[in-house]
């Protein structure tokens, strides 16, 4: 019996050895052992603004998109809030399964405000107000560094 015990716990302990860094850690918790403070950084900068989404405060999430994005440029506060209240979108849960694609602006001309962007995987529960409906989704965020802030791209 202390064998297959002791066999059943040396097979969890390798299948767990091959879950990605940073797989499933969820709304709730703080990146994984091991996450770099880059890391740490763009992790808060995406659990603010998805709690904010859950939460619907508006200005929380319309404070967290980049100031250099197209859409603020394009979008004033009012607008964003004329164009939020008619979507029947809604984030209800997330879990953010990973940070990756770290990487430094190299296009400067066509982005001078942005520092480096990076990629945040995010497994989400929306619901459809207009049809009741709800959906399991997985998105790719981009998330963008400037003024030495993360912001959702």
């Amino acid at each position: 019996m202390k064998k297959r015990v002791r066999g059943a716990i040396a097979i969890l302990l390798i299948l767990l050895s091959f879950v990605p860094a940073g797989a499933g850690y969820g709304a709730d918790a703080t990146p994984p052992p091991g996450a770099s403070a880059e890391e740490r950084e763009i992790d808060a900068a995406a659990r603010k603004y998805l709690d904010a989404e859950v939460a619907r405060e508006l200005k929380t999430v319309y404070d967290c998109l980049a100031p250099s994005s197209i859409y603020r440029a394009t979008h004033d506060y009012d607008a964003y809030l004329t164009q939020t209240g008619a979507s029947p979108v809604r984030i209800r849960e997330y879990q953010i399964l990973r940070i990756t694609q770290i990487r430094v602006n190299e296009d400067k001309k066509a982005y001078p405000r942005v520092e480096k962007f990076a990629q945040v995987e995010v497994d989400m529960k929306v619901f459809f107000t207009d049809t009741n409906q709800a959906a399991e989704v997985n998105f790719n965020f981009t998330f963008i560094k400037e003024g030495g802030r993360w912001y959702k791209g």
